[in-house]
């Protein structure tokens, strides 16, 4: 992962494998605590333009690595010796071969790799899923190439499976190119993504930017109730050249802990990726004028776009949070950080620093509060407490 020259050109695949590499790390070895087996589900394996001769660069080979790390922890820590187990998909012969090759010489992690298609292979994961037992704990990574092959109603079985979380790769470069596409085909194609036809009316009219949240609000809401979690957020990932997003990482657990733990997966990613589109987009104006820059694309990077898409879901995220406070008056600050992480480039910090600001405004109080405690924390039964109405609530958000 520290070679980012494996990335070249495929920026927006270094984070999103940044994502999972972090995300993974902190979810195996928490895990690991109450659960005797970790079970990875890769539904589209590849590997994809990969550079690294040890497949290093791909998903599969960063999983089993944080995987191993957690059990070399727990074996540390415990003595315990987690049992490791992944089942790696892929309907591509030719890159099918290449993952076979790969798994054929691991004798320590249990692997079962699949030559089919995701809606094909359904039954095949649920059956290697439930052969864990009941002390495992499954994670199940859909990261395809389009928003095709895993329609809402096949991923179903998936989505339900509890215990269980679910990372889905939400191609939104390709999605908005297509949407509208006005054909029959295609048009039911989405349909059969999203789960309904709601998405039509929701998006028709709206600027780009409101689109994209919509149709990504509405594939969230349906990943949300099909699987019946409590909890699903998204991360989002830019384009490495243009200020545009490359898709959006959504996340679905029954856990807080969890979206915690993604969510500053993701708040650390974002560094990563403004400096590999620094690197890029100066890479790009060198090939165009064929003259090396004087100055580093860290540098020379614009944040502009970045920073005006963070202010743009602070404002969305803050505003929920006051609407919740106004609503109920008295709301556990469990709740509260539940949906300020619901946005994307919304973090658990920025949670406490209105909760600072309001504090001091004379607005907010908060209860429940450990003598000489003044940050809230989650799980500890702490409630925030609104005393203004929304006539009187704070004129900046």
């Amino acid at each position: 992962m520290s070679d980012a020259n494996l990335y070249a050109g495929r920026e927006q695949t270094l984070v999103k494998h940044f994502i999972l590499q972090q995300y993974l790390e902190r979810f195996a070895i928490i895990v690991g605590t109450h659960k005797d087996t970790l079970t990875y589900v890769d539904c589209f394996s590849g590997p994809w333009n990969v550079q690294s001769e040890e497949f290093k660069d791909s998903s599969f080979s960063i999983a089993l690595e944080q995987l191993r790390k957690a059990r070399r922890v727990h074996q540390d820590k415990t003595g315990r010796t987690l049992r490791l187990r992944c089942f790696f998909l892929e309907s591509n012969r030719s890159a099918f071969n290449k993952l076979k090759q790969f798994t054929d010489k691991i004798t320590d992690v249990e692997i079962e790799p699949q030559n089919k298609k995701l809606e094909h292979a359904i039954p095949l994961i649920l059956e290697f899923v439930r052969k864990g037992g009941s002390r495992s704990f499954p994670f199940i990574f859909i990261d395809p190439t389009g928003w095709t092959g895993f329609e809402m109603n096949a991923i179903a079985p998936l989505l339900k499976f509890d215990p269980g979380e679910v990372l889905i790769n939400f191609m939104t470069g390709h999605i908005r190119r297509f949407i509208d596409y006005p054909e029959e085909v295609n048009q039911q194609s989405f349909v059969r993504f999203f789960g309904s036809e709601n998405f039509r009316e929701k998006i028709k009219g709206l600027a780009q930017q409101e689109r994209e949240d919509v149709a990504v609000e509405e594939y969230i809401r349906n990943v949300k109730s099909t699987g019946n979690f409590p909890y699903v957020c998204s991360a989002i990932v830019l384009h490495p050249e243009i200020d545009r997003t490359a898709f959006h990482l959504i996340y679905a657990t029954r856990s807080l802990a969890g979206v915690e733990v993604f969510k500053d997966a993701e708040k650390r990613a974002m560094a990563v990726m403004e400096k590999a589109r620094a690197h890029a987009k100066q890479r790009k104006r060198e090939e165009k004028t064929r003259q090396a820059e004087l100055y580093s694309g860290e540098i020379l990077h614009d944040p502009n776009y970045y920073n005006s898409l963070r202010v743009r879901y602070l404002v969305k995220s803050k505003q929920a949070v006051l609407d919740l406070l106004e609503m109920h008056n008295e709301v556990p600050y469990d709740q509260a950080c539940a949906l300020t992480l619901s946005f994307s480039l919304s973090w658990e910090s920025d949670l406490k620093e209105w909760i600072r600001s309001w504090v001091e405004e004379g607005v907010l109080t908060i209860t429940g509060l450990k003598a000489r405690q003044h940050v809230p924390q989650r799980g500890q039964g702490i409630v925030l407490v609104w005393k203004t109405s929304r006539e009187k609530r704070p004129a900046e958000l």
